[in-house]
C-alpha cells in the first residue's frame, strides 16, 4: 500500500522477536466514524482536510513538490474514506496537501512522527 493508504501497515518486532504487522495509526476507523458523527450531526457542515509532512527528506529535494502531493494524497484518502464509508456529500469537503511548511509544534520542527499527519477542521453554518 501506499503511505497515504489508510490501511498502511508497518512491521515492528515483539519482544519474542517475531515480526508482526499492525496498523500505523489503529485508532483510524474511530477517528473516521467520530469525525462522521460531527459532519452528520450538522447537515450544512464545512470540512477542511489538511493533510501533513515530515521534512526528514529536505534536504534531499530540490523542491517541494513531491511531499505537497503525498499530503494532498493523504488528506484525499481521509476525504475519500468518509464520502464512501458514511455516505456523506463529497462537496462538503476540501481536501489541501501543506507538506512540510507548518510543522505540528514550531517548538519541535523535527518531530517526524508528529508531523506525518491530517489536521480535520469542522465548520458549522453557524460559525461561517
Amino acid at each position: 500500500p501506499n503511505r497515504h493508504d489508510l490501511g498502511h501497515k508497518v512491521s515492528r518486532k515483539k519482544d519474542d522477536g517475531t515480526e508482526v504487522e499492525e496498523l500505523y495509526d489503529p485508532n483510524v476507523d474511530f477517528v473516521l466514524e467520530e469525525i462522521s458523527k460531527l459532519v452528520a450531526g450538522f447537515g450544512a457542515a464545512r470540512v477542511i482536510i489538511e493533510g501533513h509532512t515530515d521534512a526528514s527528506m529536505k534536504p534531499l529535494l530540490p523542491d517541494d513538490s513531491l511531499v505537497k502531493q503525498l499530503s494532498a494524497n493523504r488528506a484525499n484518502a481521509v476525504k475519500e474514506a468518509l464520502v464512501q464509508r458514511y455516505q456523506l456529500d463529497q462537496n462538503q469537503f476540501n481536501a489541501s496537501g501543506e507538506g512540510w511548511d507548518r510543522p505540528a509544534d514550531a517548538n519541535d520542527p523535527g518531530n517526524h512522527a508528529k508531523n506525518r499527519r491530517v489536521e480535520i477542521r469542522v465548520f458549522t453554518a453557524e460559525s461561517e
